[in-house]
């Protein structure tokens, strides 16, 4: 199994290996069963205690594993600003009746004049929980492609009763073309750079209008 992300020119890969770990010797069931809590609980939870905690538990784990994040470590960078700016929106302007929290009444600053847009402590609160759901679930499902092989995850789908032949196949015959395709990504990016493109350098706008142009016609 192999979870694939790109940024800035650079490809990240976080694939199967085979490690004598305490996770790699669990059922696959069992660490996909809990990857789909993981994602239940990024949609249900909205206290940043909750999130926290399950995050600290998936970097624990992440450990044990031996996980590899120097793969992994530049889409959490990538998302600091985005995460930052999700913070920031939702503490001006959350509706706070959404809150379950006694902070939800609690405003830092005003930000004009007459207390209006007020900065409220619960929605700031709000945007932290939700912005630890996206670590949560991306460390989780990157875990599960780094411990589960993929042909122990084929296996296991195939034995789903909701699962037919065709999804299988589907699912199988597209999952063998990930290494392919990072594979053909790092060649087109290679002779780019041979060329004189600077890939590495610029904002993220600037990065990801150089790539278009490149990935587009592998896709």
């Amino acid at each position: 199994m192999t979870s694939c992300y790109l940024m800035g020119g650079k490809a990240m890969l976080v694939d199967y290996r085979k490690r004598d770990t305490y996770l790699h010797k669990t059922s696959p069931k069992v660490l996909l069963l809990g990857t789909l809590l993981v994602i239940v609980a990024s949609i249900l939870w909205t206290h940043p205690l909750y999130c926290g905690v399950m995050l600290g538990l998936l970097v624990i784990l992440g450990k044990v594993a031996k996980f590899p994040w120097n793969q992994i470590k530049w889409f959490f960078k990538i998302i600091i600003i985005p995460v930052i700016f999700i913070m920031i929106i939702q503490a001006f302007s959350l509706d706070t009746s959404l809150l379950h929290s006694h902070y939800k009444e609690v405003i830092l600053f005003y930000l004009l004049p007459g207390e209006r847009l007020g900065f409220n402590l619960g929605g700031l609160l709000y945007g932290l929980a939700a912005s630890m759901k996206i670590y949560m679930v991306v460390l989780a499902v990157a875990i599960l492609g780094y411990t589960v092989s993929p042909s122990d995850f084929i296996q296991m789908i195939s034995r789903l009763r909701f699962a037919s032949r065709q999804f299988v196949f589907i699912f199988s015959t597209a999952w063998r073309f990930i290494p392919i395709i990072q594979k053909q990504i790092r060649h087109l990016l290679d002779a780019q750079k041979t060329r004189g493109m600077e890939l590495d350098k610029g904002k993220l706008i600037e990065r990801v209008r150089k790539l278009i142009p490149i990935v587009t016609p592998l896709l």
